[in-house]
């Protein structure tokens, strides 16, 4: 695989009267921790969605993990998506299944034998300072709490490249700063990071830095 992970050339993608990303491009190097900064509706959420593979572009080139973008097939769309981890701006878990089997769930859709997912489920939940919580179901959880399983299910199955929208909003400082950790101590293990925010983060100190606006990436 290449060492970038990340090649955006030109991209433009757009809805029926509006242009979300027009002409961005983007390079992300094996083993960098990315800032997306930009307020709301500057095309954030958007990005990660292409990168994941859930929305197409009308003009330019991308790669994601050694994929192709334009017309990939459904065949390594599901293979791409194995190298990487999401975090979605909403939490989205199955909400009558305990916190341990969401947590497990990228090993178990990948055919992780049960007892592997519950170990390394188990050891996902102690580093996320959950494991005190693996019984209950994720409606019982803080919004803290939500988004450390959130992250800490990403990260699971040893993705390539996590991708996170918005992984501390509507978060208190306690809170932010322990999904933060979470996220820090990936990338100490070797993970490349792409995170996006539209508020202040101490990953700002470390982190190579972007701003968005109106669809549009600058350098900080």
């Amino acid at each position: 695989m290449s060492a970038q992970l990340i090649d955006l050339q030109n991209i433009c993608v757009g809805f029926p009267q509006k242009t979300v990303l027009e002409g961005l491009s983007l390079q992300v190097d094996k083993g960098s921790l990315v800032l997306i900064e930009g307020a709301t509706g500057s095309g954030k959420t958007t990005l990660i969605s292409l990168l994941s593979g859930g929305l197409g572009m009308q003009a330019g080139f991308g790669r994601v993990v050694g994929f192709d973008l334009p017309g990939i097939s459904s065949y390594d769309l599901t293979a791409m998506r194995r190298r990487l981890g999401i975090v979605f701006q909403s939490p989205r878990f199955l909400d009558q299944e305990t916190v341990l089997t969401n947590v497990s769930l990228p090993l178990a859709i990948i055919g992780t034998s049960r007892s592997e997912c519950r170990s390394r489920g188990t050891r996902a939940l102690m580093d996320a300072n959950l494991a005190s919580q693996a019984r209950r179901l994720p409606s019982e959880l803080s919004g803290g709490e939500k988004a450390r399983l959130q992250i800490a299910r990403a990260l699971i199955h040893r993705p390539f490249l996590l991708l996170a929208d918005e992984p501390f909003a509507h978060l208190d400082s306690e809170s932010a700063s322990a999904a933060e950790a979470l996220i820090t101590k990936a990338h100490a293990r070797g993970t490349t990071v792409l995170v996006t925010t539209h508020q202040p983060t101490k990953l700002a100190k470390t982190a190579i830095r972007y701003s968005m606006e109106n669809g549009a990436l600058y350098s900080c």
